[in-house]
């Protein structure tokens, strides 16, 4: 590690207390980072969802040990704040899906409401970048589940009955990497992101789990019969590639 750089950052342990142990950092670079005394062996570091950064350390860890930890960590620290923020980002008045409206405010206390047609999220003054991203995509999420579960179980019960398909049961997921899937039992998983997508691509995946149902795979004979069902299907797997399922 180059001790230029480790003498250039100072955290500081504050004076807080929880039950006799000081419960955070005040960084120069990241902010206010959790401390949390333990009775294990080593010094951990962990970035929550919401970008907050947790230190674990045995109980009588000195402050200059975490200090140094700390510093020789911020590499990693930096790489994983960076993954965070490579989220989609929302701003206020965006669409969200096909009927809400994003509404952000100032408040004390962080709260997220489904309000009619808008989703309000309420963010703390004092909440850092990455705290408010997280408050925000909470607040997406939850516009497009509300979506979902209305929408989405029917037109695939639609699209079923229209060419012809079954299947056991349809369940809403928010899966980072995949669109929808479709299991050997029947059950057909679907992705509340959909929502954020033209329709014609929503109803493209939907014909895809459900050509699942009777061809377990990608195959020729797959492609085939989704390509009857839906003439541009090649085309449309294209364009969806422009697409991320991750909120």
């Amino acid at each position: 590690m180059d001790r230029s750089l480790a003498k250039s950052w100072r955290p500081r342990l504050l004076a807080k207390q929880s039950g006799g142990q000081l419960d955070y950092i005040d960084d120069a670079e990241f902010g206010k980072i959790r401390l949390i005394r333990n009775d294990g062996r080593y010094l951990r570091l962990n970035i929550r969802t919401n970008g907050e950064i947790v230190i674990s350390a045995p109980r009588w860890t000195n402050g200059t040990k975490i200090n140094s930890f700390l510093n020789e960590s911020r590499d990693h620290v930096r790489r994983n704040l960076a993954k965070l923020n490579n989220r989609r980002q929302f701003q206020n008045g965006d669409m969200i899906g096909r009927h809400h409206q994003l509404v952000i405010q100032p408040s004390v206390r962080p709260d997220i409401k489904l309000t009619g047609s808008q989703v309000v999220v309420r963010i703390p003054d004092d909440y850092t970048d990455i705290q408010r991203t997280q408050l925000i995509h909470q607040g997406v999420a939850k516009a497009l589940k509300s979506e979902a579960s209305r929408y989405l179980p029917k037109r695939l019960r639609a699209l079923a009955l229209q060419h012809g398909y079954s299947y056991d049961k349809v369940r809403l997921t928010f899966a980072k990497s995949r669109w929808g899937s479709c299991s050997t039992s029947g059950t057909i998983s679907l992705n509340v992101s959909l929502m954020l997508l033209p329709e014609e691509l929503s109803d493209y995946v939907l014909l895809h789990e459900l050509t699942h149902t009777h061809h377990m795979n990608h195959s020729q004979n797959f492609w085939n019969e989704l390509s009857r069902n839906l003439p541009n299907a090649r085309a449309l797997s294209r364009q969806l590639r422009d697409y991320s399922p991750y909120i």
